[in-house]
């Protein structure tokens, strides 16, 4: 099965051309079973490469390329043509990855049936679906950066189809503007450091990027720019302070696209792209500090402005930030398991609380919790599914969140106490706004007699998706964790040679150049960056005589956060699930200055527009400089001088030069010429014949005497 892991992708994108083309637009369309199909077909792929590599009958690393293109190029004085290799490298965190992104997706166009039924654009959006998924999944299986940066493109594109799918609102409209621009302006520095890799490296493999990396041939200031340019990628693809302003407006768009773009797919492609890149940030140690430190303000900022939203897409929204954020941060503290780890029990449980979501407002038909309450009633499936989800994101003991966010805390604790310690403030922060969530729409009585007399359950095609996601939001976690699985199929990377320290001289015999570097053979399994990784980092340890210990929090610690996460849960629903809600009142009302701040999200906003403001004066500036004084003093005005110059010249062309011109022809004409006329005007031949012998004679005396 391994060997036709190419079609993964594949096939979703050509479900989703045959979803668009073949056949005109229908609200009751079967074309999008096709998708649905399609997407079956790739998770049972999926399933069997994770499967059989946790059975043991699937080796992964597993590498697959061909031919490209091919191009000449000249390095080192020396000519040849290089060619350019593409296919799949299928790791152990690809499998992982693909598992998940593929059953997420499933589920999400499985309940679009239901949830989209009734739009005009029904086929079209079922399309979009299937090429963002197939975007993803290319991202995920290559083996190329190029390819991969093709694909993370690609996700871009469909991201603003779908963010502005309702385009004739003007929110989804705006919304989609923000996000592609947003994004766009993070890719140019991915895009950058892909350049400079490839310049230094003279590859896009990422087999042979690694190897370059790991002896350590890559200079520490390439390095990192490098890692700068792939964390700014990062930060517009996966939300990161301060560039996460686009994410919260991405809700703009159906719901269940909603939950494939916060869940599985674009935001989770920047921290896949750190992680595949992570031998970039071990070789560049400010890259990988920057990392964290951001992953920490934007997961404290979010978390923040989540506290006060009524918008119960919105604060999920806020909550897929500050979760991005501590993934970002466990990376850039070094832990890469507990990072990816956490990229994938958020999938399944994000997934199900947007759907549930999603579930709740197609019954009540408003995003306003205020609106809500007491709905445990009406919509026992959504509720039974949305508590498992909250109890998993809130970390508390044995939910799929638990086990990821302790590994993350765990890691975070060896690398730096002040950013465990803002960082679990964080995870309080989480906490309580889920758990606000979860009381404002289910809990108590309700507070809008008409929208609770209409709510009624979702039909089987939402509910059943639910119910799987819940079931791998409660035990995906635990499941994962079991016998140090995780570690198995999440292995942390190492180099062997670290930034500044000279290669070995074995090394240095042994590296590639670029006329001998090889390209794999087709079906060729062979070494991957993540057993290179695994090989490397024994080899290191067992030099060094270190022994590897697992990380993680000391046990009073460990019991102070599992306490204190059950405390603020416990609290936030009692302040909650009251039908006045006295105690949050006073405390909105308390602290109103900090209240508008967070509902203004930090005028983060109001400041990208301030900037945006002062590039149009800065632009407006520049237009009148060059306007009135370039055009106008330069341009014009040495155009006016050399005019004058011009008419200067003229006037002296025609008062003096010409002046002087005519008085030498009239003075041949009239003085010269009337007198040698006077001279020969009788006629007399011997007259003339005397006069040109004593012109003849004054020359030749003239002549012989000098």
């Amino acid at each position: 099965m391994i060997e036709h892991a190419y079609l993964i992708p594949l096939i979703p994108a050509a479900a989703s051309f045959i979803i668009l083309f073949g056949a005109k637009e229908d609200p009751h369309s079967p074309l999008p079973w096709i998708g649905i199909g399609a997407m079956a077909i790739c998770l049972a792929m999926a399933a069997s490469i994770l499967w059989g590599f946790a059975a043991g009958t699937v080796a992964l690393p597993y590498e697959q390329n061909w031919t490209w293109f091919s191009f000449a190029t000249t390095i080192g004085g020396s000519s040849f043509v290089y060619p350019m290799s593409a296919g799949v490298l299928i790791d152990p965190p690809a499998a992982l990855v693909l598992f998940a992104v593929t059953l997420v997706s499933l589920m999400v166009q499985v309940y679009s049936i239901s949830y989209m039924h009734d739009d005009k654009r029904y086929k079209r959006y079922f399309a979009f679906v299937s090429f963002f998924t197939a975007a993803m999944l290319g991202l995920v299986v290559s083996s190329n950066l190029l390819v991969t940066f093709m694909c993370w493109e690609l996700m871009g594109v469909t991201s603003y189809l779908l963010i502005g799918f309702w385009f004739e609102r003007t929110g989804p409209n705006e919304a989609q503007k923000k996000a592609f621009m947003t994004t766009k302006l993070a890719d140019s520095g991915l895009y950058l450091a892909l350049l400079l890799i490839y310049v230094k490296v003279g590859s896009f493999q990422m087999t042979q990027i690694y190897q370059f990396f790991n002896h350590g041939y890559m200079p520490a200031a390439a390095a990192t720019v490098c890692g700068l340019g792939v964390l700014f990628g990062a930060m517009g693809k996966s939300a990161q302070f301060p560039l996460f302003i686009w994410l919260p407006d991405a809700m703009e768009g159906p719901t269940p696209g909603s939950a494939l773009i916060h869940a599985a797919t674009m935001v989770a492609a920047g921290i896949l792209v750190v992680s595949k890149l992570f031998f970039v940030f071990l070789a560049a140690p400010v890259a990988m500090e920057a990392a964290a430190w951001i992953g920490l303000a934007t997961a404290f900022l979010a978390a923040s402005m989540a506290l006060v939203s009524y918008d119960i897409k919105r604060v999920l929204a806020f909550s897929t930030v500050s979760q991005l954020g501590f993934m970002m941060c466990a990376l850039g503290c070094g832990g890469y398991t507990a990072g990816l780890f956490h990229l994938t029990t958020h999938a399944f449980f994000k997934a199900l609380l947007f759907l549930g979501a999603g579930s709740v407002i197609h019954s009540v038909h408003t995003n306003d919790m205020r609106l809500m309450g007491g709905l445990s009633k009406k919509m026992p499936i959504t509720f039974v599914t949305m508590l498992i989800a909250v109890y998993a994101i809130n970390g508390l003991p044995f939910g799929a969140g638990y086990y990821s966010k302790d590994m993350i805390l765990a890691a975070v604790w060896n690398h730096s106490h002040a950013i465990f310690w803002i960082l679990l403030v964080a995870a309080l922060m989480t906490a309580f706004y889920m758990t606000r969530l979860f009381a404002l729409t289910f809990l108590g009585d309700d507070r809008d007699h008409e929208k609770f007399h209409h709510a009624h359950e979702s039909p089987a095609l939402i509910t059943v998706p639910l119910i799987v996601l819940g079931f791998l939001s409660a035990f995906s976690g635990a499941g994962l964790a079991h016998h140090g699985f995780i570690d198995k199929v999440l292995p942390a990377p190492t180099i062997a040679v670290q930034p500044g320290a000279a290669p070995s001289a074995s090394a240095m015999s042994e590296a590639p150049s670029a006329e001998t570097r090889p390209v794999p053979a087709v079906g060729t399994p062979t070494p991957s960056a993540s057993r290179i990784d695994s090989e490397s980092s024994v080899v290191a340890r067992e030099k060094s005589g270190e022994k590897r210990e697992e990380a993680e929090l000391p046990s009073w610690l460990s019991l102070t956060v599992i306490a204190l996460v059950i405390a603020v849960t416990l609290l936030s629903a009692a302040m909650y699930t009251g039908p006045k809600f006295a105690a949050a009142e006073w405390l909105r009302s308390t602290f109103a200055p900090a209240v508008t701040v967070l509902d203004n999200r930090w005028y983060l906003d109001a400041a990208f527009l301030a900037l945006v403001a002062l590039c149009d004066q800065v632009a407006a500036l520049a237009f009148w400089i060059d306007d009135k004084v370039v055009d106008r003093v330069f341009v014009d005005g040495w155009g006016l001088l050399m005019r004058l110059f011009a008419e200067l010249s003229n006037f002296l062309d025609i008062s003096l030069v010409d002046a002087v011109v005519d008085g030498f022809g009239g003075l041949s004409k009239d003085v010269v010429g009337e007198g040698l006329r006077s001279l020969v005007v009788d006629g007399q031949v011997q007259e003339y014949l005397m006069y040109a012998a004593i012109a003849f004679a004054l020359s030749a005396t003239l002549i012989l005497t000098r």
